[in-house]
């Protein structure tokens, strides 16, 4: 089955980022020389598991486009802006990953080991990067880490879901998404056990998970990702500093 990547370049870049950047669209920062945008759409096309990569932007997306995508306008959420480019690509019958291009670190090698063992995994998987495997990467970087599984983990902003899941679960993919960093949030939306769950500190991934089946109808995972540059996203000027500042291996 074919594998398509979508970005979603919509997002506005914060204030405190507008003195680095001419665009105000975030997926346009610079970042040592390139734009996030340029380095997501790099890394789908240097995998070689992507038949097609489409990014879902504004007009400042469209007039910087990277040469290996293609363009479809932006909706009025992030819903609209995953359909957007579903219906672009063919809709179900093929495999997506979602990509938010703001991962100034993500490369082909780690989003080709996520998606190969995603696609043996699940219908609907998110990778999860533990604490120690983050910090080992980035030393002293800051990021938002919640306790599962005995231990302490980040997810990663990217997807990987079959166009079937996806187009039954757009509602879904859209909580998951607006809130892929924030595992509290996710627990609230899936129900009280995983609630309860996490406020005793016994909440396990295998609970979201099963949670999240019940929910959408279909086999979700979260992947252990040991490269954490798929985790590490820039949300602001702290996050900007540090990565143009060489704090990273």
């Amino acid at each position: 089955m074919a594998l398509h990547a979508i970005l979603i370049a919509g997002g506005q870049l914060p204030e405190t980022l507008r003195q680095f950047s001419p665009h105000a669209t975030k997926a346009l920062l610079p970042v040592q020389g390139r734009s996030l945008l340029q380095t997501a759409v790099d890394a789908a096309a240097d995998c070689e598991l992507f038949e097609r990569i489409v990014v879902s932007g504004n007009h400042e997306v469209a007039d910087n486009l990277p040469e290996a995508a293609e363009y479809v306008q932006i909706g009025a959420d992030v819903v609209d802006n995953i359909m957007n480019a579903f219906e672009h690509l063919g809709g179900p019958g093929h495999d997506y990953l979602i990509l938010s291009p703001d991962l100034p670190r993500i490369n082909a090698e780690v989003l080709g080991n996520f998606v190969t063992r995603a696609r043996d995994m699940g219908e609907l998987c998110m990778p999860v990067v533990s604490r120690e495997d983050f910090l080992a990467k980035f030393p002293g970087a800051t990021n938002r880490f919640e306790k599962l599984d005995g231990g302490q983990f980040t997810m990663g902003s990217v997807f990987y879901i079959t166009g079937n899941v996806l187009r039954q679960n757009m509602p879904l993919a859209r909580d998951l998404f607006r809130n892929r960093k924030q595992v509290h949030k996710m627990a609230i939306f899936f129900g009280l056990p995983v609630v309860f769950g996490m406020l005793t500190g016994r909440l396990t991934l295998a609970q979201l998970e099963r949670r999240a089946e019940h929910l959408t109808g279909a086999r979700v995972r979260g992947v252990h990702v040991r490269d954490a540059g798929i985790a590490y996203d820039i949300d602001d000027l702290e996050n900007y500093r540090y990565i143009n500042g060489g704090g990273t291996k």
